[in-house]
């Protein structure tokens, strides 16, 4: 029995290897272009097969049968590749919109070949030809017919393209991968062209079957051994598509020359305009006040923020630009991200403004009705009409305190952070003789030797002094507290704790839901500046108010643990 020649060999050597890959690959039909992969891999076995057999068999008609259906798989195989790689790596739009087309394509090709003997569309004298030991064939194809071929095996380099191109993007995860799904198509492409324009060893014979080898050898690298279809580029694609379009702020792509290349919904709602008349205009004209501005407002050379009109509205956005960077390092372009800050600003105004109220005029005035309050009590001599003057003037030594207050808080939540090595005795002990007058009935003790913390001394003492200032203000006619600190898992716990009634359920409720409301609110500042402060520490505060009250702040140790 005659040896099979190796082309013919070979070819059935690549259908059974891509059988193989089929049965591994079929696990994954629910993933992104998987389908196509398969049905590309199910042409490339039928023209593997057909053509092998085409090779050993001399009689003519059953030979141009076989280069019919040879002619219809590699088609297939081709288009279904190109299909395959635009949904595998999230550009599946196309092929969504043209799947019944594409899907019908290979089919279209066979129905012509089929035909050929009626209209003589693909090729003219078709002639069986012994080439070594195998049966070649010769014919003269028309112009589309080279034409056709050539952009069906075109499909097949455009859709390794594609995929080297978005899989390479993954970095060095892929990047051995992706140079073999880059070089596989490389044979069967180089010998299905050779062969159509007479360039290959055996004019004859077209050796892409046998080039499957190479091929398939390369695909099972790329796909079985690193799981490709696992780790599909469509799902990060899709995520960086999200990113920008279903991002709630506004989002702006411009080039090097700060000329939108494209923008998302948001950015579109919030500077009027449609994406269509945007794109290549510059950034500062789509920002400006007039639109017909060549210039406007530059964010990306320093301006972090920019007021935008549009309809009437003023909105004040703060602006994010990102350098944008192609895979060799060169700048191509920024990412800009106007976040709308228009209710944050107008909030900051008016507490700038409420502030400056509550630290000036009402401290002033305040101080004033205290005076003349306390002045007119001590002239008068009915004793229900000083008793009302004493009232008043106790009222608006409270609200001048609570103006105190309001400074401490400015003073908490804006200072800038600093640390120190402090000895919390010593701290402890200064809170202690700043809000205990030695005449009183309280009785204040200090625990806390040899603990050290590095903090912001000036933010903890505010903090402990704010829980003292409560505790002795609810905790009874004499009451008892302690503060205390020791060491706690890398931190320092510093306590305040008392023997009075407990914080009213009310007043944690408010600390611990983080807001006020018309229904539930505390009665002072004191429990917040505490909270605020333990933040701005980077620490917490808890209380418990069983049996007494017992407030613990936890504040990060910065220094040497100890």
């Amino acid at each position: 029995m005659a040896p099979v020649p190796l082309p013919a060999a070979a070819s059935f050597a690549a259908a059974g290897g891509t059988l193989l890959l089929i049965r591994y690959l079929w696990r994954y039909r629910d993933k992104p272009g998987a389908d196509w992969f398969l049905a590309s891999l199910g042409f490339q076995t039928v023209w593997s097969v057909a053509y092998g057999v085409a090779l050993l068999t001399f009689a003519e008609p059953v030979r141009w049968a076989l280069e019919v259906l040879s002619w219809a798989a590699m088609a297939g195989t081709g288009v279904y590749f190109l299909a395959f790689a635009l949904a595998y790596t999230g550009r599946g739009t196309p092929v969504d919109r043209w799947w019944r087309a594409i899907a019908a394509f290979p089919l279209l090709i066979g129905l012509i070949g089929a035909t050929n003997p009626l209209h003589g569309l693909a090729w003219t004298d078709f002639t069986v030809v012994p080439v070594a030991g195998m049966a070649g064939a010769t014919y003269d194809m028309r112009l589309w017919a080279v034409v056709a071929a050539t952009a069906g095996v075109s499909l097949i380099t455009v859709g390794s393209l594609v995929l080297f191109d978005t899989v390479v993007s993954y970095g060095p995860l892929y990047r051995r991968e992706a140079v073999a799904v880059g070089l596989s198509t490389i044979p069967p492409v180089v010998a299905v062209f050779g062969w159509l324009y007479g360039a290959g060893p055996i004019p004859e014979v077209n050796l892409a079957t046998a080039a499957f080898v190479p091929h398939v050898a390369l695909d099972a690298y790329a796909f079985v051994g690193s799981d490709m279809f696992e780790f599909h580029p469509a799902t990060r694609r899709a995520g960086e598509r999200a990113a920008i379009d279903d991002l709630g702020a506004p989002v702006v792509i411009v080039d090097e020359r700060r000329r939108v290349v494209t923008l998302n919904g948001a950015a579109e709602a919030a500077f009027g305009v449609e994406k269509e008349a945007a794109l290549t205009r510059p950034l500062g004209a789509l920002l400006s006040e007039e639109r017909a501005d060549p210039t406007g407002v530059d964010p990306i050379g320093g301006d972090d923020v920019v007021t935008v009109r549009d309809g009437g509205r003023r909105r004040v956005y703060a602006v994010t630009a990102t350098p944008l960077s192609d895979a060799g390092g060169t700048h191509v372009g920024h990412t800009v991200v106007f976040q709308d800050v228009t209710d944050e600003r107008r909030r900051e105004q008016r507490l700038d403004v409420l502030n400056r109220v509550l630290r000036h005029n009402l401290r002033n005035d305040v101080t004033v009705v205290q005076g003349f309050t306390e002045a007119a009590a001590e002239r008068v001599d009915d004793d229900e009409i000083q008793s009302m003057l004493d009232r008043a003037a106790s009222k608006a030594t409270d609200l001048a305190a609570l103006g105190e207050k309001a400074r401490t808080v400015e003073r908490v939540v804006d200072s800038d952070p600093r640390s120190e090595r402090v000895a919390v005795a010593d701290l402890l002990a200064e809170v202690r003789d700043e809000h205990v007058d030695g005449s009183g009935d309280a009785t204040v003790t200090v625990d806390a030797a040899d603990v050290a913390v590095t903090t912001d001394p000036a933010v903890l003492q505010v903090v402990v002094g704010a829980l003292l200032e409560n505790a002795l203000e609810h905790a009874g006619a004499a009451p008892t507290v302690e503060l205390s600190a020791e060491r706690r898992d890398g931190a320092v716990a510093v306590v305040v704790a008392d023997d009075g009634p407990g914080v009213p359920d009310h007043e944690l409720a408010v600390l611990t839901a983080g807001a006020e409301s018309a229904l539930e609110h505390g009665s002072g500042l004191g429990l917040w500046v505490a909270d605020w402060g333990a933040t701005a520490l980077g620490g917490d505060l808890s209380i418990d108010a069983a049996g007494g009250t017992t407030a613990t702040v936890a504040v990060p140790d910065g220094g040497r643990d100890r």
